[in-house]
């Protein structure tokens, strides 16, 4: 399992399709990377995207995670 971090990421739709589109790319690798989430996945990962950060991505298990934050930190 090994941590690797997001370093650009892009929104998108397609109005003909009716359908949603997740880009990122991380650190070492120039591939960017193409999702097709729901559209409450959308929701969540572009809140997740906008709202947090560092984001890293595991590349054992494929999942998205920010930085730890410590218990009542404030915005």
């Amino acid at each position: 399992m090994a941590f690797v971090n997001v370093n650009k990421y892009w929104l998108g739709y397609s109005i003909p399709k009716k359908q949603f589109y997740f880009y990122y790319r991380v650190d070492g690798d120039p591939t960017v990377h193409q999702l097709y989430p729901t559209p409450e996945e959308f929701l969540g990962l572009a809140d997740m995207f906008r709202n947090e950060g560092p984001i890293s991505l595991n590349t054992g298990t494929q999942y998205f995670t920010t930085s730890g934050e410590d218990i009542g930190e404030g915005e």
